[in-house]
């Protein structure tokens, strides 16, 4: 079992009346959850998921991450089903799971649905691992559109992606290589829609605990202007693999549906 240091931080900022984030770190599972602003319930959706995901008992592979958030959709559902004003909730989903060794090699897997984001810093370098479910995204990996545009972009908020709202998902989903001294990041879009990657990085960088670091990139958000919901957890490898440049992503499965 690979050894983490973790820390989380969310707050419910100065515009929004409530905190339709929810988070979970128990050690071997780390998620971030965003329920839409908007609709009705995105504060159930968000739980629902976070939960359903924390009935794990230990993950030997990919594919049971994959599961989980499968089930968490299908929860939140049945519930929107049971519960007329529940009607349309969902929510976003990113989550990083340490694997059982495969030959006694550490591995992690880690799960994306919607513009929640994973990112990975090693050394200076702060790489965002997922891809965002939102139009903008779409249009940056069709070559349609640069960063640069899409952060003023009228539909950069429109999500393709979520839990909850169509009767199938998507996942996507990568198996990681753990590396020691790896630091990863979840979070919410109301964190990077205030800061930029590189203030994200030199928080990050300028933190030694992760929990510290997690409260104080919540706070810088809170300070740029606080227009959402924000929410960050800081995972650390505090063991594992040694470091060798040949990069984190061992196998990437983008869009899979149900098995």
């Amino acid at each position: 079992m690979t050894a983490f240091g973790y820390g989380a931080a969310s707050a419910t900022g100065p515009v929004r009346d409530i905190n339709q984030d929810r988070w979970l770190a128990d050690g071997s599972l780390f998620a971030v959850a965003d329920g839409l602003g908007g609709h009705q319930g995105g504060e159930v959706a968000a739980a629902i998921a976070v939960d359903e995901l924390a009935r794990h008992e230990g993950l030997a592979a990919l594919d049971q991450l994959v599961d989980l958030v499968r089930a968490a959709h299908t929860a939140i559902r049945a519930e929107a089903r049971a519960d007329r004003a529940l009607a349309g909730m969902c929510t976003t989903l990113c989550a990083l799971a340490d694997l059982a060794p495969a030959g006694g090699k550490p591995r992690l897997g880690a799960v994306n649905v919607g513009d929640s984001r994973l990112y990975a810093l090693t050394g200076a370098e702060l790489d965002q691992i997922s891809d965002d479910h939102n139009m903008v995204g779409e249009m940056i990996r069709a070559g349609q559109l640069d960063r640069a545009a899409a952060a003023v972009h009228p539909d950069r908020n429109r999500l393709t992606r979520v839990l909850g709202f169509e009767p199938e998902v998507l996942v996507d989903a990568w198996e990681l290589r753990a590396v020691r001294g790896t630091r990863f990041l979840l979070c919410s879009d109301g964190l990077f829609s205030e800061i930029t990657d590189a203030a994200i990085a030199g928080v990050l960088r300028d933190n030694d605990d992760p929990a510290a670091a997690a409260r104080a990139l919540v706070d810088e958000a809170i300070r740029a202007g606080g227009h959402d919901n924000v929410t960050a957890a800081v995972v650390d490898v505090l063991d594992g693999l040694e470091p060798d440049g040949s990069g984190l992503v061992l196998a990437a499965r983008p869009g899979a549906g149900p098995a």
